[in-house]
C-alpha cells in the first residue's frame, strides 16, 4: 500500500502498485468473462479498485482517453487518465483535492464505495491535452460488483456534451433571443400610437437599442460556437485602455440590471493603447460586469477599472459580497451556473474560452472578505 501519509480533502489518498494493479488485471479480466461485459456496454466502461485506480476498461475507453494506449491507461485514476486540470494539485493525485468535492464522479464512486449503492451523477471537468483546455460534460453510473471475493467499483461513462449544448442553445441562447425580440415587437406595435407624443423619439431610441441587443446576442452565441471549434477569427487592432472601459460602461449604465445598484467606472489618468480585439474583449468584460450586477443587492456597489502591470494591463471588475466555496470551485466549468435556470451556465466559461485562447491572456478571480470579490482580464500591453 502507498501514499499512507498523504493528506486528502475528499477521498482516501492510498492506492497500490502498479504491480499490483497488473496483478489484478490478470486475476480478474483473464479468469472470467469481464472483458466481454465491458465491451458490452454502450459508451466508456472501467473496473475500479477500491482506491479508484483503473484495473479493467473496454475499447471504448482507449479511444476516448486522447489515444492513450491500455498500459497509459491502467492504474491510473480517472481525472488522471484524462489530464484533468486539478489532478495533480495533490501529492495524493484524483480524489483528493479541494475540486474534487464538487466533482459528481468524484462523489459518485465515493457513495458506492462506502455504502454499496448504485450512483448516477453528471460531472464537469476542464481538461488539459497539449497545453490545450477542453471542457467535458459526463454523466457517470458507479455500481459495486464483486469478483472472487474481491472488491471493485464498476464505473460506466457516458458523454452528454451534445445534450449539454442543446440544453445552452435552447434556454440561453432562445430565452434571451426571444426575450429581445419580444420587447421589440412590443415596441413596434405601440409606435403608430405615439406618433403625435413626445414620447415617439424615446421609444425611437428604445427600439433601436434592443435590435442592437438583438443582433450582439446572435453574434455573441456564433462566435462561442466558433471559438469551441476553432475556427472564430479575431481582428486584433489598436484601442485605448479608457476606451474600452467606456465602452463595457456603456453596455449597462442604462440597463434594467443596474436600476437600484452603484456602478462605478475608473478611467486611467494616463491612458494608453494596447493592441487586441476589442469587440471580443469589450464582450467578455460584459459578461463580468453583467454577473457581478445580478451577484449584488440594491444599493450595493460594482466598480470596473483598470491597472497596469509591468509589460501587462489587467481589466478588472469588482463587487460587493462573496462568493460561496463550492461555486469557487466550479466557476469557470462550461454548464456551471449559479443561476437557477438550469443548463445556463456559458458565461464565465465563455469569457476564459475568449480571453486565453483567442486574446492571450489570463482570466483570474478573487474572493474572500478582504478584497470581496474581483475578476482580472490580463492582457500584454504590446
Amino acid at each position: 500500500m502507498e501514499n499512507l501519509a498523504l493528506k486528502t480533502y475528499f477521498d482516501s489518498p492510498e492506492r497500490v502498485s502498479f504491480e499490483e494493479i497488473e496483478r489484478l488485471k490478470k486475476q480478474v479480466v483473464n479468469l472470467s468473462c469481464i472483458q466481454e461485459i465491458l465491451e458490452a456496454f454502450p459508451h466508456i466502461a472501467l473496473l475500479l479498485n477500491e482506491h479508484r485506480q483503473i484495473v479493467a476498461f473496454n475499447s471504448k475507453a482507449i479511444n476516448y482517453f486522447f489515444g492513450a494506449n491500455g498500459s497509459g491507461i491502467l492504474g491510473k485514476r480517472l481525472g488522471e487518465a484524462l489530464n484533468f486540470i486539478h489532478s495533480k494539485e495533490m501529492e495524493a493525485g484524483c480524489g483528493t483535492s479541494l475540486f474534487c468535492r464538487e466533482c459528481g464522479a468524484a462523489q459518485s464512486i465515493k457513495k458506492t464505495n462506502e455504502k454499496n449503492e448504485s450512483s448516477v451523477s453528471e460531472c464537469r471537468i476542464t481538461v488539459n491535452n497539449f497545453d490545450v483546455e477542453n471542457s467535458l460534460d459526463f454523466r457517470v453510473h458507479t455500481s459495486k460488483i464483486f469478483i472472487n471475493g474481491i472488491s471493485f467499483t464498476l464505473f460506466a461513462v457516458e458523454d452528454i456534451q451534445s445534450e449539454k449544448r442543446k440544453l445552452v442553445l435552447e434556454r440561453v441562447f432562445f430565452h434571451d433571443v426571444l426575450n429581445t425580440a419580444s420587447a421589440i415587437k412590443g415596441i413596434a406595435e405601440i409606435l403608430p400610437q405615439l406618433k403625435t407624443s413626445d414620447e415617439f423619439d424615446e421609444f425611437i431610441r428604445m427600439l433601436q437599442f434592443s435590435s442592437e441587443q438583438l443582433i450582439d446576442e446572435i453574434h455573441a452565441q456564433r462566435d462561442l460556437t466558433y471559438a469551441e471549434n476553432g475556427l472564430l477569427k479575431i481582428n486584433p487592432t489598436e484601442v485605448s485602455v479608457n476606451e474600452i472601459l467606456s465602452r463595457v460602461h456603456s453596455l449597462y449604465k442604462n440597463h434594467e440590471i443596474s436600476n437600484g445598484m452603484i456602478l462605478e467606472v475608473k478611467y486611467l489618468n494616463d491612458d494608453f493603447k494596447i493592441r487586441t480585439d476589442s469587440s471580443l474583449l469589450v464582450r467578455s468584460l460584459g459578461n463580468l460586469l453583467k454577473n457581478a450586477l445580478e451577484a449584488i443587492s440594491t444599493n450595493q456597489k460594482v466598480r470596473v477599472y483598470s491597472e497596469l502591470k509591468n509589460d501587462e494591463v489587467e481589466f478588472c471588475v469588482w463587487n460587493e459580497g462573496i462568493i460561496t466555496q463550492t461555486v469557487q470551485l466550479q466557476i469557470f466549468q462550461r454548464s456551471f451556473s449559479t443561476k437557477s435556470n438550469f443548463g445556463r451556465g456559458i458565461g464565465t466559461y465563455s469569457v476564459k474560452l475568449f480571453v486565453e485562447k483567442y486574446l492571450g491572456g489570463k482570466v483570474t478571480f478573487i474572493s474572500d472578505p478582504e478584497n470581496q470579490t474581483v475578476f482580472k482580464v490580463c492582457l500584454p500591453k504590446y
